[in-house]
Order: C-alpha cells, then structure tokens, then sequence
C-alpha cells in the first residue's frame, strides 16, 4: 500500500471565515472545472477534470494558482 502523507501549507490555514467565489470554466467542452477566487478577485485555486470524454472524468485536481497540484482525487477503477 502507498505511504500516503499530509503538507500542511500555511497559505490555506486561516484563523477566521473567508469567503470564495466559485466560478465555472466551461459549461460546453470536456475537461472544464472550475476558478476559486478570494474577496478581493484573487484567484486562490483551480480544479480542473481530466478523462476521454465528460461522461468519463478519470481525475479532479486541485491546483493552486500557479498551477501546482495539491490534491489529485482519482476514479476508483475495478480490474
């Protein structure tokens, strides 16, 4: 079994409530997701899907905004 491990980055730990806006990317083409914007219009995460077709999404992930992933969560997928 994979060794699983936990980042704690302190740009995601907040004291108090913060607001997001979420908005969707695209609502017409496969392998559309989502921006997460903070109050004042910062773009805090990205997450976008990836699979052969929108019926099909093999994966989500979450990305911070520059990109870099930080959770990848996959379709469980039975042999």
């Amino acid at each position: 079994m994979k060794e699983i491990s936990v980042v704690q980055d302190g740009n995601y730990v907040f004291k108090e409530e913060i607001h997001y806006t979420v908005l969707k990317t695209s609502l017409f083409f496969s392998g559309d997701g989502f921006t997460v914007y903070d109050c004042h219009g910062q773009l805090v995460f990205r997450v976008d899907s990836y699979g052969p077709d929108s019926r099909n999404l093999v994966e989500l992930v979450l990305m911070d905004p520059d990109g870099r992933c930080l959770l990848t969560v996959r379709r469980k997928v039975s042999v």
